[in-house]
């Protein structure tokens, strides 16, 4: 269970509500498109330019064809997401850029401090994601198009809230000594 914000191109004839609910981008197998794949990658090398630590994930290419039932060619071009993460041990933050959107997720099991600094971590990168990719931001759980200047507090806030039922709901077990 995680708190997701999708990111997105404007599209022409929609609102930005509108393209942000619609149809999650198709893996399908598709030839890249070079401007797309450079603009993952300056996205990517943008995020990892403020926090170095975060790593692409290594597909396993052959494996994903064998399970797939496709070729190992077509899962390169089904697959070529950029998918980013912290070594472990993880603060949970997950950023994935495809070719038209983008997502940035986090688990809810931070409370407190430690909610507020993930979410400033997130934010910059949203704010790297908008300026380098030209997306925009929308926040599924309060159901909005986020305005990164004046929207912190309300994605953090339902973040707190859920977060904290969560733990009461299922409390990590203590060990027995």
């Amino acid at each position: 269970m995680s708190y997701d914000f999708r990111l997105c191109l404007p599209q022409t004839g929609r609102s930005p509500e509108e393209t942000a609910i619609g149809d999650v981008e198709d893996l399908g197998i598709t030839d890249p498109v070079p401007e797309k794949e450079e603009r993952k990658r300056r996205v990517a090398a943008a995020l990892r330019a403020r926090n170095p630590t975060l790593e692409p994930f290594a597909f396993g290419f052959e494996e994903i064809a064998r399970f797939e039932k496709i070729t190992v060619e077509e899962a390169k071009k089904k697959h070529r997401h950029i998918e980013l993460n912290n070594p472990e041990p993880s603060n949970g933050i997950q950023i994935m850029l495809f070719d038209d959107e983008a997502s940035v997720t986090v688990p809810y099991c931070h409370q407190g401090t430690a909610a507020r600094q993930i979410f400033e971590e997130i934010w910059s990168y949203l704010e790297i994601i908008e300026r380098e990719a030209g997306f925009f931001t929308y926040d599924p759980q309060i159901v909005r198009v986020l305005c990164l200047e004046n929207d912190f507090e309300a994605s953090l806030g339902y973040y707190e809230r859920v977060s904290r039922d969560v733990a009461e709901r299922f409390p990590v077990q203590q060990k027995k000594h």
